[in-house]
């Protein structure tokens, strides 16, 4: 196991022996602690950054040859993160079934952001189910990008020249990175596992938006200070490739997170005040894809209704507080976007000077 600290990380040196007492009888074979370097040229300080410090040192300290470099896989993850026991035998298992496809496939496992979900605002809550039923029905099986805890092949990551250090979103820019050495668009392989996540927490629901609304926004930001980099990048890949994965993309962040809602906002206030004698097939049409809309979203409650057993999470969630968060969907949908719409006009007026790094807060887990 690789543990790796930022050089200002306050007590690391504490921690570094806390953790060691913690994990030292756990079955790993041993454990590797690195402290990443303040102000090296080219670098954030930031997960990216200390990613690739930290499997750099580890592949130098292990003394790993190319060659048995298909039979490791890394699985990078985040603070807030809970592991169920079969993770590792479930990625082991697919990786070999698969035969072990060094070079085209990362693998990702289902996240549920259920830690003390149920004693959180409607918004945070429902965000959180949205955003494993988005990565189970769209990012996963559309090969769009990883999500933070994802695991790899260290080959492919040693082809890719580890992790890009001035990045924020680390997980779809190893992705776009490495499709570039690989000359193909890289699969994302499910692995049959859930992993818990914490959400975005606050010490009161009025914080606990504030920060719901800075967490969004930087999603946004770094979304698309993504795109740019694939831009850029797009010109070494085969263009099949490119093409699929770019319009994969702008649909899922542009389409689908910020313009479908504004749109559908749009369109049905200029039915309602604008449009005189709206024929009636019309509104059939609008009210049966608002039905569909909230068909679609009881899906995501329905998985959440088993998901918490799944994971032996204790979760106290009533029939109308949950009737309440799934009526609210649509609404907290639509604050969503117009958070994405903020951003993303951010980054068209200042440019590069929006592109930093606030790590939510979670002080409630």
């Amino acid at each position: 196991m690789v543990i790796s600290f930022e050089q200002r990380t306050p007590d690391k040196e504490k921690k570094c022996q806390f953790l060691q007492e913690q994990f030292q009888n756990c079955g790993f074979e041993r454990m590797i602690f690195t402290i990443h370097p303040y102000g090296l040229p080219n670098e954030i300080p930031a997960k990216c950054s200390n990613s690739n410090y930290g499997l750099r040192m580890a592949v130098k300290e292990m003394n790993i040859a190319d060659d048995e470099m298909d039979n490791i896989l890394v699985t990078t993850c985040d603070a807030d993160s809970k592991f169920l026991p079969q993770y590792i035998a479930a990625l082991t298992s697919k990786y070999l079934k698969e035969n072990r496809p060094a070079l085209s496939t990362i693998y990702q496992s289902p996240l549920f952001y259920n830690w003390k979900l149920d004693g959180l605002s409607f918004v945070t809550r429902v965000t959180g189910l949205l955003r494993s039923f988005l990565m189970l029905g769209a990012l996963i099986p559309f090969n769009i990008n990883t999500m933070s805890i994802f695991s790899f092949p260290l080959s492919l990551t040693k082809k890719g020249d580890f992790i890009h250090p001035g990045y924020q979103m680390d997980d779809i820019i190893c992705l776009i990175r490495w499709m570039g050495v690989t000359q193909q668009r890289l699969r994302i392989s499910i692995i049959p596992v859930p992993v818990l996540s914490g959400p975005t927490s606050g010490e009161t629901i009025e914080k606990e938006i504030i920060k719901w609304a800075r967490q969004a926004r930087r999603w946004t930001i770094e979304a698309a200070e993504v795109f740019h980099y694939f831009v850029i990048k797009a010109r070494r890949m085969p263009r099949i490739a490119a093409c699929s994965w770019g319009i994969a993309f702008i649909i899922y962040y542009g389409v689908l997170l910020c313009t479908g809602c504004l749109f559908g906002l749009t369109t049905t206030l200029s039915m309602t005040f604008l449009i005189k004698n709206v024929p009636p097939v019309i509104s059939y049409v609008m009210y049966g894809l608002l039905a569909l809309q909230m068909l679609t979203f009881s899906v995501a409650f329905l998985i959440d209704a088993f998901i918490p057993k799944l994971m032996h999470v204790d979760e106290c969630i009533f029939i109308p507080r949950n009737l309440f968060h799934y009526i609210t969907t649509p609404f907290v949908l639509l604050g969503y976007s117009f958070v994405e719409f903020y951003a993303l006009h951010e980054v068209v007026i200042f440019g590069k000077k929006v592109c930093k790094h606030g790590a939510s807060a979670k002080g409630a887990l």
